[in-house]
């Protein structure tokens, strides 16, 4: 969905997914801006909405408000709003996973054709974060999953397969994500924070937090590629020694048909008899010698 600069209340209620009395409250707590008024209308902008987005996702990581209001505070103070909301945007994007998809159940369901989407298998992806529920709708919270999860199962992997990889691969993106936190944290965070937080650098240390993400996927998906290449050689030649051991054993390998005789050759029982008729030709000779 495109982002307007002029969004009514309702409009930012509908693109953030909230209530908009809950928008208010925000406002009232002093934890959102206030719109920009013409006349009696207020309108907000793209900084009211990741200011929503990063109170969300900071909430998703048991925040509480007073928490989120102590940190918008230290930032506003002593600094201009834009510079707080640059790095808020910075913050969301890093913190955000795109945005949300909702789809009625049978839509969910076109997208597995074939496929039985059980209770369990739903319950279950509501568990790992994956999906949710409003009002008769599923709510996907990052839709790449959905559609590298509907690839696989058309390709004949079990859903619940495909969620024990996600979960599996899930403990290990969030051990890599840590790694480079702490990367951030140590070498970009720190010194700002003992430098006073200067309002001259909080422009570099947005930038800073904008290249995070894409410098850390690029990194993984280079080394990922690198060990996938590996293990793919691996298993091919595997499969190719096997086959050419069972040759050897004369044994017919994966993919090799038994050899059939060529039209009009012997049969071995012709054969056998053959050598036996030459065999009593020989000794009959042998006789009248």
């Amino acid at each position: 969905m495109v982002e307007s600069p002029d969004l009514t209340i309702e409009q930012l209620a509908a693109e953030v997914g909230l209530p908009s009395t809950t928008i208010r409250m925000y406002q009232h707590r002093g934890l959102v801006p206030p719109p920009e008024r013409r006349g009696r209308v207020g309108y907000y902008g793209p900084d009211h909405l990741a200011r929503l987005r990063l109170i969300s996702q900071l909430q998703a990581r048991g925040y509480s408000l007073a928490a989120i209001k102590d940190l918008v505070d230290t930032w506003q103070r002593g600094r201009s709003l834009p510079d707080v909301l640059g790095i808020e945007r910075s913050a969301a994007g890093v913190l955000g996973a795109g945005p949300p998809l909702r789809l009625r159940p049978e839509e969910l369901a076109e997208r597995f054709a074939g496929v039985e989407l059980t209770p369990q298998v739903m319950a279950r992806a509501h568990d790992l974060g994956l999906v949710s529920f409003d009002d008769g709708a599923v709510v996907v919270h990052a839709p790449v999953f959905l559609d590298v999860g509907a690839e696989l199962a058309g390709m004949g992997v079990p859903v619940a397969e495909v969620l024990d990889e996600y979960e599996h691969l899930r403990q290990a993106t969030d051990d890599l994500a840590e790694r480079f936190a702490s990367l951030f944290e140590r070498n970009v965070w720190q010194p700002f924070v003992d430098a006073g937080m200067p309002a001259a650098r909080v422009a570099s240390l947005a930038e800073s937090l904008d290249r995070l993400t894409p410098l850390a996927e690029a990194v993984v998906t280079a080394t990922l590629h690198q060990a996938l290449a590996v293990v793919a050689t691996r298993f091919l030649d595997q499969q190719a020694l096997a086959l050419a051991g069972s040759a050897r054993a004369g044994t017919p390998g994966l993919g090799t048909p038994p050899t059939a005789p060529e039209p009009g050759a012997p049969t071995k029982k012709a054969k056998g008899k053959k050598k036996a008729k030459a065999k009593a030709k020989r000794k009959k000779r042998k006789t009248r010698a």
